[in-house]
């Protein structure tokens, strides 16, 4: 794949207005949750398996597609920060605040959902991709069903070409949130633990049953990681 710099990808429209309230929780969290996050980070004990994806060793890392529940967010946003990835953020208010917090974290943001501008982030994607940049997706959100895998990083495997992983961190200590992905904590000072597996097979030339057969094998695939939790 070419290896020329990826296009910036299009700002998201924003509504034409929000209350002063959420204006400070955009503001909250672009400047405190970048923090929060690597403060946090900094104390984990990381364990990763050998042998993982040979694409995340250079530096840059090169192009492939990352696919996790959303519940391993927190985890994630930590270890894959600074890298120069791109990140799918929906264009619904909790997106924003997201967006924000992830841009200063390092992600590059493409801005879209199944339910709103899905098409263009998706194309977007495939142009950054094929200029050499790796992109991670929460595989069930933004709003769920939990762990039900959307066909997203599917359909950018079929158009790119790239290698297409699953992820999960293990987190024997955390909390667990009581909101529609229950997301998961880890507590300060705790281990972490990295799973994967792939590349898992997507046809450059795979119609909608072949694509529904891939999307159920990285829907199989993830929660066979997180079997054990």
């Amino acid at each position: 794949m070419p290896s020329s710099p990826a296009p910036a990808p299009s700002p998201a429209p924003r509504p034409a207005a929000w209350n002063w309230k959420r204006r400070a929780v955009i503001t909250a969290a672009k400047y405190l949750a970048p923090g929060l996050i690597n403060s946090l980070g900094a104390t984990l004990r990381v364990s990763l398996p050998a042998g993982l994806p040979s694409e995340l060793g250079p530096e840059p890392p090169l192009p492939a597609i990352y696919a996790f529940w959303h519940c391993d967010l927190l985890p994630m946003a930590w270890y894959m920060h600074g890298r120069r990835i791109g990140i799918l953020v929906s264009q619904h208010f909790d997106g924003e605040w997201i967006a924000q917090a992830a841009a200063r974290m390092g992600y590059v943001i493409f801005r879209g959902s199944s339910t709103r501008g899905g098409t263009e982030a998706l194309a977007e994607m495939t142009q950054a991709v094929r200029a050499g940049l790796p992109v991670a997706f929460a595989a069930d959100g933004p709003r769920g069903p939990r762990c039900v895998a959307k066909p997203g990083a599917v359909m950018l495997a079929r158009m790119t070409g790239a290698p297409l992983y699953a992820l999960h961190a293990a987190m024997p200590k955390a909390r667990q949130l009581n909101s529609w992905d229950r997301m998961r904590i880890p507590r300060p000072f705790s281990r972490v633990i990295g799973h994967w597996a792939g590349p898992i097979p997507v046809s450059g030339t795979a119609g909608r049953e072949e694509i529904e057969t891939a999307r159920q094998a990285l829907e199989t695939a993830l929660n066979r990681l997180r079997a054990p939790d």
